[in-house]
């Protein structure tokens, strides 16, 4: 008995996918109306076993048939299938997908009791969901939309899946899928939607879209490459010529789509191309939006930075699209808002108005004299690029003072880091004390423009947090707080003597009074510190640490010498309970077990807190979340904060460390040049200091056991990082430069001989982040070793090797303290400063090192062969090298950072 005409054609374009098309195929089987399916599959030249289970598929069901082509996109593969389909329905499902079992039945009865054009369900992205736009009409049940201009958000949906189409209007408008490029759904799904007369919409998830934590699809690299922005010019070419065929209403609808979808294009284009294709890519937008209301621009772009470029194809300035940085250089005011300072017409004035303003101050510092205070911070105006100073004049205003003092703007190396937009979007004020009025102010940048004056609310950092300590001037008193929830403000008092300074106690105890009355974040700390204060007040408490769990660096160094040398009574450290360090710091006292209630009870009164690392990070106790910490309870504490480095600075870490970010009191260095670059490039000034690092005190060479050390950073775009288990590894491990290079190493026949024919071993020891990835690749032969680091410090394992190998370590630094011979590989250089984001700073390892560089495992192996010929002997230049470049080399340095740091002011309060 022959069964019923099937209805609807599935069709599925295949490629490379074998480890996803298994559970595609059997959703598919799974449809409650399989039998009433034909489903096409087609394999696009796949590589590996896809074909094979396409034509196992199609063997299993007599409804199923696989093709094959030679490899050619997905449009060809789709519009192959197109035209063999000979069903009233069609349906499209990527190879990587799933279909609820309904999907099909949901979707047809719909299609065909409203005799629609297209019926359109709901859609899911998973392992996570996807806010897209498109889905605001769903979640208000099943209805049926006479066009799309009834729910115009749909044509953001430029995908032809979870969806199903009469395909006899399909061929009547004659439809396809754009072939040979990128975004080929879209030729298809948009025009249609925009045709169809009726489009049933289904209120039910029909389709769910599988988004790879690690991949290399087009939309995962949509602003990267070059020919997404061609094809997505392509696009919206072709449907602007559409639009002598719709109504007013539904020209509207695809205006929407040309202004948003291509915003982020447009933006972005000057960043990748040279002029020549950034002039076609300029007039063939001009021609595109030309004839588009800007008031309509205005709506459908998300903010002034993408409007800029739609400005500029309005006014048809190239030199704007090309290079907007050149053309804006500064903001007009007009009744309170702000707008871009570039002469339009009264049309195209919507396309300047800025969306945001944000200023955030980061430091309040008093003068050496007591004078002036200094407050600084950032600012970001949205659609102003800040690659060189803005013309406007600045202000800050302290309200209620009657004061407004001039803003100077200043480079940011920090900012310039993550977007060279924002270079000079740093600023500063000075404040003359004698002119601050009694009382709580908060603080406004002002915009001094030629048309007025125009001013915003500076908020508040955790920069500006960290250092919200109280300032003392003569006989004022100055704290930096907050009101609301981000506002910035200064809390000043005047008084002389010991009465002014007993009122300003009593301030302050009335605002813990206050915080602890209205069960405020942290108020039972605020309570217990009230309390306990004045048994504390005559302490100077130290708290030191490094990560929760170890002891091995700077900082263990300094807490061993302040215990055996200077004896102090009040310094600490923090440790995990069941650390493998504990034992290293036997006999020394004061080891406090890290999140036990005297940890908590100690940082309550902490005037000094001392890390080789990031003190909010490793320092509080769990359970104390950094923000809610900072915001009401730090500044009552108002701890020095000090930063022991964990290696020589030599990388542009401005990132990270600016003091607008980090927030030290005190900055350790070892080399001039260190210093100097910490002090200008990191904004710390005299608060960086030459001390040289405590842990170089036990740098005393203990070679000869004829070892060979290798021991490489770690890539964080390679691991899954042990302090952010959200984020994901950019870039496979298997095949990375970084695999390559060890496996290539380690297999080094002629590297093997050589250690047996000298004698030596070579022992790796990776990064701490990185070893779960490495445990397998030292081989079995007593050539080569896998250092353990739980039995034999990193410093240890400096200490007594005869030769050292690493790539971008700071550890070079301290092999070259030691004297010992070092080689750079540097095998991934340009992987490791752009993929991995690190930025190069002052120092240049073929200039400046202290050992040859080599870039590859052949290279490296040269290397190490010369200096196991030459007993391994450091030469005569790096040794001047590294002479030239430590400030000192004694065994002091753990006096000069305890004198550094007990200069340090106490707090005030």
């Amino acid at each position: 008995m022959v069964g019923p005409a099937p209805q609807v054609t599935i069709i599925v374009p295949v490629y490379n996918v074998e480890d996803y098309l298994p559970e595609t195929l059997e959703s598919i089987a799974a449809q409650t109306v399989f039998e009433r399916c034909s489903v096409i599959l087609v394999d696009d030249g796949s590589t590996d076993a896809s074909v094979l289970l396409a034509k196992q598929f199609a063997a299993e069901h007599p409804n199923v048939t696989a093709i094959q082509q030679e490899n050619s996109g997905p449009g060809a593969a789709r519009n192959l299938a197109l035209d063999m389909a000979d069903t009233p329905y069609v349906a499209f499902v990527d190879s990587d997908d799933i279909l609820p079992p309904r999907a099909i039945e949901v979707l047809l009865n719909a299609i065909v009791a409203h005799k629609a054009s297209m019926a359109v369900g709901d859609m899911d992205t998973f392992p996570k969901p996807t806010p897209f736009l498109w889905k605001k009409p769903f979640g208000k049940g099943d209805r049926l939309l006479e066009t799309v201009v009834d729910a115009p958000d749909l044509i953001f949906d430029a995908g032809p899946c979870h969806k199903l189409y009469d395909l006899a209007q399909l061929r009547a408008h004659g439809l396809r899928f754009r072939e040979g490029v990128h975004f080929e759904d879209a030729f298809l799904a948009i025009p249609m939607l925009l045709k169809a007369e009726r489009i049933a919409l289904v209120d039910e998830v029909v389709y769910k879209y599988r988004k790879r934590a690690v991949s290399s699809s087009i939309m995962d690299n949509l602003f990267v490459r070059e020919q997404n922005f061609w094809d997505h010019l392509e696009l919206c070419e072709t449907l602007a010529e559409l639009r002598s065929e719709l109504d007013v209403f539904r020209r509207e609808v695809l205006e929407r789509f040309l202004v948003r979808s291509y915003q982020g294009f447009a933006m972005r284009a000057h960043d990748l191309f040279e002029d020549a294709d950034l002039w076609k890519i300029f007039d063939r937008c001009s021609r595109i939006y030309h004839d588009i209301d800007p008031s309509f621009i205005a709506r459908w772009t998300l903010d002034t930075r993408h409007r800029v470029a739609y400005l500029a194809f309005k006014s048809y300035d190239f030199e704007l699209f090309a290079r907007p940085w050149e053309r804006l250089r500064g903001v007009v005011a007009c009744g309170g808002d702000l707008h871009l300072d570039y002469p339009v017409t009264p049309a195209l004035l919507p396309l300047t108005k800025v969306t945001a303003v944000g200023a955030r101050l980061e430091q309040v510092l008093l003068s050496p004299s007591g004078d002036t205070l200094k407050v600084s911070g950032h600012m970001v105006i949205n659609g102003l690029p800040m690659r060189a100073p803005m013309a406007t004049p600045l202000g800050l205003r302290v309200r209620g003072s009657n004061l407004t003092a001039p803003v100077t703007v200043e480079r940011r190396a920090d900012l310039k880091a993550g977007d060279d937009n924002r270079e000079w979007s740093g600023f500063t004020a000075e404040l003359p004390v004698d002119k601050l009025r009694r009382g709580q102010h908060n603080l406004r940048l002002v915009f001094l423009t030629e048309t007025g004056q125009a001013s915003r609310q500076c908020l508040i950092s955790a920069a500006f947090l960290r250092d919200a300590t109280t300032k003392v001037a003569g006989d004022t008193r100055i704290l930096p707080t907050f009101t609301g929830r981000e506002n910035a403000a200064l809390l000043v008092q005047r008084g002389a003597g010991t009465a002014g300074r007993r009122r300003w106690q009593r301030l302050m105890v009335r605002k813990d009074l206050r915080h602890i009355a209205s069960r405020a974040p942290f108020w039972k700390q605020r309570l217990l510190r009230l309390l306990t204060a004045p048994l504390m007040s005559r302490r100077d408490v130290w708290l030191i640490g490094e990560r929760r769990d170890t002891a091995q660096d700077n900082s263990s160094h300094l807490f061993r010498h302040l215990r055996e040398v200077e004896r102090r009574r009040n310094v600490y450290y923090l440790l995990a309970k069941e650390s493998a360090d504990r034992q290293r710091l036997r006999g020394l006292g004061n080891v406090v077990t890290h999140g036990s209630f005297r940890h908590k009870f100690l940082m309550l009164h902490a005037t000094k807190l001392i890390n080789s690392y990031d003190i909010d990070a490793y320092m509080l106790p769990e359970r104390w979340e950094r923000s809610p910490f900072l915001k009401h309870l730090n500044w009552r504490i108002a701890s020095s904060r000090v930063f022991l480095q964990h290696g020589v600075t030599e990388k542009d870490v401005s990132a990270g460390l600016h003091r607008g970010r980090g927030s030290f009191d005190l900055f350790v260095a070892s080399a001039h040049r260190e210093a100097e670059y910490v002090a200008k490039e990191l904004d710390y000034g005299d608060m960086v200091k030459t001390t040289g690092m405590p842990r170089f005190d036990a740098l005393v060479p203990d070679r000869g056991r004829r070892r060979i050390l290798f021991m490489p950073t770690w890539r964080t775009y390679l691991v899954t990082p042990s302090y952010n288990s959200s984020a994901r590894p950019r870039v496979a491990f298997d095949g990375s430069a970084y695999q390559v290079f060890i496996a290539e190493l380690f297999g080094s026949e002629r590297l093997r001989q050589a250690l047996r024919r000298h004698g030596y071993v070579l022992e790796f020891l990776p990064h701490y982040e990185m070893r779960s990835l490495l445990t397998d690749v030292v081989p079995a032969d007593d050539c080569f070793a896998m250092a353990d680091q739980t039995t034999r410090t990193v410093q240890d394992a400096l200490r007594q090797c005869d030769l050292f190998i690493t790539d971008y370590s700071s550890t070079a630094f301290d092999v070259a303290y030691l004297g010992t011979p070092l080689i750079y590989a540097q095998f991934d250089e340009e992987e490791f400063f752009t993929v991995g984001g690190y930025k190069k700073g002052y120092f240049e390892a073929r200039e400046d090192g202290f050992g040859p560089v080599c870039e590859t495992a052949e290279e490296t192996v040269d290397a190490i062969v010369s200096y196991l010929e030459n007993g391994c002997v450091r030469e005569e230049e790096y040794s001047r090298r590294a002479a030239d470049f430590f400030a000192v080399q004694d065994r002091n340095n753990c006096q000069r950072v305890a004198d550094a740091i007990a200069a340090l002011p106490g707090p005030q309060q």
